[in-house]
């Protein structure tokens, strides 16, 4: 009896490395085995498993590297071999006693044992039928007809020799030739891969992220399932999912070994497409229809602002109106805002549409194309459509009582003060301290500069035309805080100046420069640089967008 060491191999492609004890553990299970089957001892052979140690590799029609392939094996997949020789297996299912003839051959170079419980090879990759064809009862277009096959019927395929495959359902793994339903021709159930649209996995398939071997999976491809082609790399196929409209710019989906890939029929392929095509023009008319919608909103958008143009530049409607009592003009419509101006009884003033209870006051004369500024608020209660009747030439004139309901009281605190009868100026120094409502200035220096005319400090109301404050000069007004080397209020014009590094703070927003200029009137401030640049600093909540 011949020794039962000397015949077969099994291969696996399962793992890098084999365990030494599986192998032999296997080979000791085999030889216990042929003595409780001593009918088939005389067949019993020797079964080492093996795996591919390479990604993919190729099965051959003959043990010949320029020989056709015939098959290509995924990894981790056991396989049968047989002894092999200069260099090649023979390749043969698991399932095989070794009798028959083999699938193809393998080079020796690329398969390494395997290890237990590896998964068996499936011999069948999945086929879309394209159109009506018949299968044979052998590899032969002379033998009888098996069966028929209908346009778009999914099969598997293997076992290729002689130009034709042995087909199988597509439900169950193909284990060996015999289970197949019939032969049919490979040109018939093979398309050529030039210009496929679509294409589909013939085994399960992992998608990876980048066209590399060891990139990660991405996702994975079933038997049959299909996907859109972009360009080849490397043997590996860009891919986009099947219901994806591929542009340009079409980001791509993943990548997949082109030998498991097959080509969709061209008709059922023209199929398939209606529906990505219909949806292409579904895309593009909703692409046409937004643009029509904005261009039809930006055509509202630009009669809008056109309107709000002819709106705003429309001329000023403004009536004449009479003082009926002395009245401050203030900055803002409220009565605790600056005193910008006064009205005597009886004067006229150029007023717009009311707000609330107070006027605006413009500039007479405002038009669109003169300056239209609103100058101050005034209170309605004392304005009139007529002027007031005029006073009796014989009734005398009110007496201004200084301290009355309508001045606004100025307090002076300072450690000295010297009035120059000559030079028309009153001077405080030493800590000075100005407090006028809510406007209070600090210095180190004073100046008020009084018009001709004035006789000594009796009666300084109405006299005096500009206020100079040097050395340390701070001023608040309401919410406002300022600094700077000196500050000059000019009373006619209702201006302050303040020189010399001279900053302003309105809540958290900051300006400085060398001069700024605020002009109590128009509620507006203007800030020079000089020799540095005008520095600003606002502040504006997180969740809004510039």
């Amino acid at each position: 009896m011949s020794s039962i060491f000397d015949k077969k191999f099994l291969f696996r492609s399962f793992s890098p490395t084999a365990s030494a004890y599986t192998a032999s553990a296997l080979i000791c299970a085999v030889f216990i085995l042929s003595f409780f089957a001593i009918s088939s001892v005389a067949h019993a052979y020797d079964r080492t498993e093996l795996k591919i140690s390479k990604s993919i590799a190729n099965i051959r029609e003959k043990a010949d590297l320029k020989s056709p392939v015939v098959w290509v094996l995924s990894p981790a997949e056991s396989f049968l071999v047989d002894k092999g020789q200069k260099g090649w297996f023979a390749v043969y299912p698991a399932s095989s006693d070794l009798s028959g003839l083999p699938i193809g051959y393998i080079s020796k170079k690329i398969v390494i044992p395997a290890a237990q419980n590896s998964p068996v090879v499936d011999w069948g990759d999945v086929r879309y039928v394209g159109k009506e064809l018949n299968y044979h009862v052998e590899r032969s277009s002379k033998s009888a007809v098996a069966g028929k096959l209908a346009e778009g019927d999914k099969i598997k395929v293997g076992f290729l020799r002689g130009g034709w495959y042995a087909i199988f359902k597509v439900d169950k793994p193909v284990a060996s030739e015999e289970d197949a339903l019939g032969f049919v021709e490979k040109g018939l159930v093979d398309i050529k891969l030039d210009d496929a649209r679509i294409r589909y996995a013939v085994r399960k398939i992992s998608v990876i992220q980048k066209p590399v071997a060891t990139s990660k999976a991405v996702g994975v491809l079933n038997p049959g399932h299909r996907a859109q082609v972009g360009k080849e790399k490397g043997g590996m196929y860009a891919l986009y999912r099947i219901d994806t409209f591929v542009k340009k710019d079409t980001p791509v989906w993943g990548y997949a070994w082109g030998p498991f890939l097959a080509a969709y029929p061209k008709n059922l392929e023209k199929k398939k497409m209606v529906g990505i095509d219909t949806r292409k023009a579904e895309l593009e008319a909703e692409k046409q229809k937004k643009k029509v919608e904005l261009q039809k909103r930006t055509t509202v958008l630009a009669s809008m602002d056109k309107a709000m143009d002819e709106v705003l530049n429309a001329p000023i409607v403004t009536k004449t109106m009479f003082a009926s009592a002395v009245l401050n003009v203030r900055s803002e419509p409220n009565a605790k805002s600056l005193i910008v101006d006064k009205l005597e009884v009886g004067q006229a003033v150029l007023v717009g549409p009311e707000e609330g209870k107070w006027f605006p006051v413009f500039k007479a004369g405002a038009t669109v194309e003169s300056d239209s500024r609103i100058v101050g608020y005034v209170y309605k209660a004392y304005l009139n459509n007529e002027p007031p009747v005029e006073v009796k030439k014989d009734r005398p004139a009110k007496k201004r009582i200084p301290g009355g309901p309508d001045e606004v009281p100025i307090k002076i605190t300072s450690k000295k003060m010297t009035f120059s009868e000559n030079k028309n100026q009153i001077t405080f120094s030493g800590n000075v301290k100005v407090v006028r409502l809510d406007v209070t200035l600090t210095s180190d220096t004073l100046t008020a500069f009084l018009k001709a005319g004035g006789d000594s400090l009796k009666d300084t109301q109405d006299k005096i035309k500009e206020i100079v404050a040097k050395g340390r000069v701070k001023v608040n007004m309401n919410n406002r805080k300022g600094s700077c080397e000196k500050l000059t209020f000019v009373v006619v014009d209702s201006i302050i100046l303040m020189e010399g590094n001279a900053k302003l703070q309105d809540g958290p927003n900051l300006v400085q420069g060398n001069l700024i200029k605020f002009y109590l009137k128009d509620n507006r401030s203007e800030v020079v640089g000089g020799d540095k640049p005008v520095e600003a600093i606002f502040f504006t909540p997180k969740n809004v967008a510039p």
